[in-house]
């Protein structure tokens, strides 16, 4: 799992130590739909998915510097 995120640069998807994935929306174990609920729901979603963009995109852009 580690070599994955690492390879695909998904490091802002979990915590430090790989064991635990930062979702978007609040996660109930797979026992309902994924999607937001709310428009403050979606907008918060929307806020947490350009982040994790340009967090990646920096991260893509420092990758390639090495």
């Amino acid at each position: 799992f580690k070599g994955y995120v690492d390879f695909f640069l998904l490091n802002d998807l979990v915590n430090d130590d790989y064991n635990k994935i930062d979702f978007y929306i609040e996660h109930n174990e797979f026992k309902y739909r994924p999607l937001p609920k709310s428009v403050e729901e979606y907008l918060l979603y929307k806020d947490k998915v350009i982040r994790f963009i340009d967090k990646r995109n920096k991260r893509i852009v420092e990758n390639t510097l090495v």
